[in-house]
């Protein structure tokens, strides 16, 4: 699965352009004072502005499997890491994924997320930079507790799509898709790992392919 288009909501545009061009280093367009254009390797990250909420969201970002600690470093000099108690570090060390990831937020509350996938082929042996921003390949899901077993078989059904291999169902986890793109879907409410932060449903849409098909996931 490949997410080519995240569509999410800020009131907080400014910060965010801020942010992700003059600190992360990415190609960031700001369209009409409404939207701001983010490019992260093979997909456009995009913040609509609204007024009268404060969403957050989750995503997760793929870097070459060999650069997690370079990637550390890089961000120590622009963010303050999330700290991990369940690894007592700030590097999360995913033994049944062969993945290793680290945690920030962003001037909006999102939680965004760097993780190197050791079972794909894109080691490189550049110093790392944002060129190395290859992909987003996690966006947060987030459904109503009382409706998340159906909700879950909806959408596996509706995109045909199947449950992560590396990740069996769990009652309040599922992690749909495989390594190069996945959503991960929550029932509301339940902290977004690593934080004590509940998630909530706020309004957004992802753009993927899968098995060669294009679709558009609307929440």
């Amino acid at each position: 699965m490949q997410i080519n288009r995240v569509i999410l909501q800020s009131s907080l545009l400014q910060e965010l352009s801020a942010f992700y061009k003059a600190g992360m280093n990415l190609k960031t367009d700001v369209k009409n004072d409404e939207e701001i254009i983010i490019r992260i390797g093979s997909t456009e990250l995009v913040f609509k502005q609204v007024s009268v909420a404060d969403p957050f969201y989750h995503i997760a970002i793929n870097i070459p499997a060999n650069k997690i600690d370079e990637a550390k470093h890089w961000l120590m000099a622009r963010v303050d890491l999330i700290w991990i108690d369940d690894y007592k570090s700030d590097i999360a060390n995913f033994v049944n994924w062969h993945a290793k990831s680290v945690y920030f937020f962003d001037p909006a509350g999102n939680i965004v997320e760097l993780i190197a996938r050791f079972d794909l082929a894109n080691k490189t042996e550049e110093p790392f930079s944002a060129a190395q921003f290859l992909s987003i390949s996690e966006v947060g899901l987030v459904i109503k507790a009382n409706e998340f077993g159906e909700s879950v078989a909806r959408l596996l059904e509706q995109y045909q799509l199947s449950y992560f291999a590396k990740q069996p169902p769990l009652p309040q986890f599922r992690a749909i898709g495989d390594d190069e793109g996945l959503f991960i879907v929550v029932p509301e409410n339940r902290n977004w790992f690593p934080t004590s932060i509940p998630s909530g449903i706020f309004p957004m849409e992802v753009h993927f392919q899968n098995d060669g098909k294009e679709y558009l996931l609307k929440a």
